[in-house]
């Protein structure tokens, strides 16, 4: 869907009856663009964080004698602009790491085998200690004998739960308009994202306790939130995450 598909359900809908941009108007006015648009970034990061709406993937390749890496784009292969001297995110010119990490969901040697995730049972198990750090065991990073053999590996595939790109307006050589702008988010869950960016424009600043607009907005994004769960939609990841899966079935 275009960002412009939101601005037009919000127009005729939870818009209407706001100077924001109502069905008076027919349009969310270009004044109020930035505005909305914040909105709509926050609701996207709070709807790829709980569900998994778009997964990614990054080959670390593992360092001689170095247990704790940082998963950022400064460590990134073809990040020419990073001061970094040791970059270890094998990544590409047709598509940089960005930075996107949600979370890190699972962990796979060079063969494909699945490494235990902060599991203090499992000696060969890597962790997680922030959503930006991967701790490798020593023995793995240092390729012992002794470890078994889909355990001997040059590098890791990191498979986490991405982040939706931000949607900026400042883009240089490349005059903005909502009609051009793609929101990667499936039909089932923009009734969420309306309900979210709603309870945000009419959250009245500085009122905390009292009830309002906004909380009831928010009341109907939870429940929106609580029935996506329950027919429990997520990425079929043997479709290049454009389809979703309900209850294992496509």
């Amino acid at each position: 869907m275009k960002l412009q598909d939101v601005f037009d359900q919000l127009t005729t809908g939870e818009f209407s009856q706001m100077s924001i941009g109502g069905s008076a108007a027919g349009v969310i006015e270009e004044s109020n663009w930035p505005k909305v648009i914040n909105h709509i970034n926050l609701g996207l990061i709070d709807l790829y964080k709980r569900f998994n709406l778009k997964e990614g993937r990054i080959k670390l390749l593992l360092q001689p004698g170095v247990t704790t890496y940082a998963i950022k784009s400064a460590y990134a292969v073809n990040n020419r602009s990073s001061r970094e001297t040791v970059r270890y995110l094998e990544d590409s010119k047709a598509q940089p790491f960005k930075d996107d990490i949600q979370k890190i969901e699972k962990v796979l040697t060079d063969s494909g085998y699945e490494l235990g995730l902060n599991d203090s049972t499992d000696p060969y198990a890597v962790f997680t200690p922030s959503a930006f750090v991967l701790r490798v065991p020593e023995i793995i990073v240092d390729g012992s004998v002794d470890i078994p053999d889909q355990l001997n590996t040059q590098d890791l595939v990191l498979v986490y739960r991405a982040s939706h790109p931000r949607i900026d307006m400042g883009q240089e050589g490349c005059p903005f308009h909502p009609a051009r702008v793609e929101i990667e988010l499936p039909d089932s869950h923009l009734e969420a994202l309306l309900f979210y960016i709603a309870s945000r424009a009419n959250n009245p600043v500085g009122m905390t306790n009292e009830f309002h607009a906004g909380n009831s907005y928010y009341a109907k994004y939870l429940a929106s939130c609580q029935a996506l769960n329950d027919v429990n939609l997520q990425v079929d990841q043997g479709s290049q995450n454009t389809r979703l899966q309900r209850n294992g079935w496509v």
